[in-house]
């Protein structure tokens, strides 16, 4: 060996040491950790929300392709007990203040088969922790034309349906802890999401009208109106779609017929349980939600009901 490769080889094995005590060290102090620990971490963490207990923060620095990376093995996990994979979430795009532990351009998750229900399925105040009712609104795709399209024209052409949707996030993490790769991972602790009838819809300038200004209402078991809202001023609904179908494929992932894209929240949210500091529990035994101007033939809708 010349006296240049031995230079070489001696900078590069201190290099290697220098980056095995520096991984270590930081790994110590709950900045950077090895595969294996941040999977047992995630292995915890998906246990904890499948059983109902409380997640712990997710200490790690990482990019955010990287934790969404770590959010499909957390999927992987729960996939036995919670089912295949259904569809997609989002949040984040409205024009309120955010969630700071959202990043700033918006989120992704997963929807699970055993986490849809049928309209007008009840539930019970304890089957979630921290849950809360969530007037959203939601596409089915029709066609993996989706994946190229350019205009809204032909991304409306790649969607077959609206689906009336509501939900129930069960967010139980250590408020202490939350942060923005912590959410992602956790896969948004999405619980529970239910699902009205399909409205077939048609790629027309008019639909895109339609979707981007419809109205919107929650109302009780005796039809008092909880609040209204319209989408005129909300968000773009094709604009969501869009940066779904653009995040999946920055992830590797394709868009395929059949699955659901839920847009994200849609201004009306309310508690569940008694003592939420994000306000008071909701009394009402019934939150349906109803869509005006999509339809000619009326309401288009979905129920989550209480049963207390």
């Amino acid at each position: 060996m010349d006296n240049s490769s031995f230079c070489l080889w001696g900078i590069m094995k201190n290099t290697a040491l220098v980056t095995g005590f520096l991984s270590a060290f930081i790994s110590a102090n709950g900045v950077l950790a090895d595969d294996s620990t941040i999977r047992a971490d995630l292995t915890q963490m998906a246990d904890d929300f499948v059983n109902f207990q409380m997640m712990q923060g997710f200490d790690h620095e990482m990019t955010l392709a990287e934790a969404y990376l770590w959010q499909d093995e957390v999927v992987g996990i729960m996939q036995p007990t919670m089912g295949n994979v259904v569809g997609y979430k989002t949040g984040g795009h409205d024009p309120g203040p955010g969630f700071p532990v959202f990043p700033p351009e918006g989120i992704r998750a997963y929807i699970l088969a055993g986490m849809l229900r049928q309209d007008g399925t009840a539930i019970k105040v304890g089957d979630t922790k921290v849950g809360f009712l969530e007037a959203d609104f939601a596409f089915r795709v029709g066609s993996a034309s989706i994946n190229h399209a350019r205009t809204d024209l032909e991304i409306l052409a790649g969607l077959d349906a609206i689906i009336p949707f509501a939900e129930i996030p069960d967010p139980y993490y250590d408020p202490t802890t939350r942060s923005i790769n912590g959410t992602i991972v956790a896969n948004m602790g999405t619980r529970m999401s239910f699902t009205g009838k399909p409205l077939p819809i048609e790629a027309t300038e008019e639909w895109i009208e339609r979707i981007d200004n419809f109205t919107f209402a929650v109302l009780d078991e005796n039809d008092a109106v909880i609040q209204r809202g319209t989408m005129d001023g909300w968000y773009e609904p094709l604009k969501v779609v869009r940066w779904i179908r653009d995040q999946l494929q920055e992830s590797g992932k394709e868009l395929k017929p059949g699955q659901i894209l839920s847009l994200g929240n849609i201004g009306i949210i309310r508690q569940i349980h008694e003592g939420s500091p994000r306000g008071p529990a909701y009394q009402s035994n019934q939150f349906r939600l109803e869509y005006y101007g999509l339809s000619d033939d009326g309401p288009v809708t979905v129920t989550i009901n209480i049963d207390r």
